[in-house]
């Protein structure tokens, strides 16, 4: 599935007039975006309203309402929230993030799943998860469009699928065809104790190893922006 023709033929200069406010991201950017991921109407519920559970004022109960933009239900269940915001607010932390954030774990909610939407730019969330899951310019939704997809389109949040998180990788360096099981194993390595004298010879132990080994090991066994556990951490050398 593509992403929204409509989105990438927009005029995003228009974002900065005073009269494209919050029902202008509603109507112009987010209708297209939600139909581009292929939900129907009857799985859109708009402006439901939410009675905060917990509020009270001295010993009396005071109705609160919460009104969430868009709900998402796949199998009468709500599988993510999305709030539109006017262009010039901030939309990936503060009062607006812990709005929608109030919205996701609502009892009558619960989903894993809330977004963001200022015209500008689009933030995904996950309510266990204090950074984003996607944060971009929408703009630029072409790059993140299947990303988005396996997030938020319906068929992602069908009864029985495997969600697999991928731990984000440097800009340029990703590798598809990188084989760690078959890495070559290394000839004899150089020593050098010596260019690292001040801090490899402050205290010793038997297991201890020279910087220039593990580096060489690390690079070989290990691509450009992977994540690197060292269980014991020792002196600091893998670091």
């Amino acid at each position: 599935m593509k992403s929204p023709h409509f989105l990438n033929q927009f005029d995003y200069s228009l974002l900065q007039g005073s009269n494209f406010k919050e029902d202008s991201v509603r109507e112009v950017i987010i209708s297209p975006l939600i139909k581009g991921l292929g939900y129907n109407d009857y799985q859109i519920v708009r402006s439901k309203t939410l009675q905060h559970p917990f509020l009270t004022t001295g010993s009396k109960k005071r109705p609160v309402n919460f009104i969430p933009d868009y709900l998402f239900k796949i199998h009468e269940n709500y599988a993510w929230v999305l709030d539109a915001k006017s262009p010039n607010e901030n939309i990936r932390y503060g009062d607006n993030v812990e709005q929608v954030f109030s919205y996701a774990i609502h009892p009558e909610i619960r989903t894993k799943f809330f977004a963001l939407c200022n015209g500008n730019q689009f933030v995904l969330f996950r309510q266990d998860q204090k950074e984003p899951l996607l944060d971009f310019e929408v703009s630029d939704i072409e790059h993140y469009w299947e990303k988005l997809e396996s997030y938020l389109s319906p068929e992602s949040f069908q009864v029985g699928k495997t969600i697999v998180y991928e731990p984000a990788i440097k800009a340029g360096y990703k590798n598809q065809n990188f084989d760690y099981s078959n890495c070559r194993l290394l000839n004899e390595i150089k020593v050098e104790k010596q260019s690292a004298k001040r801090h490899f010879g402050v205290h010793g132990y038997f297991t201890k190893q020279a910087w220039n080994v593990v580096q060489e090991y690390i690079k070989n066994f290990s691509k450009a922006g992977d994540i690197v556990f060292d269980p014991f951490g020792g002196s600091g050398v893998t670091a």
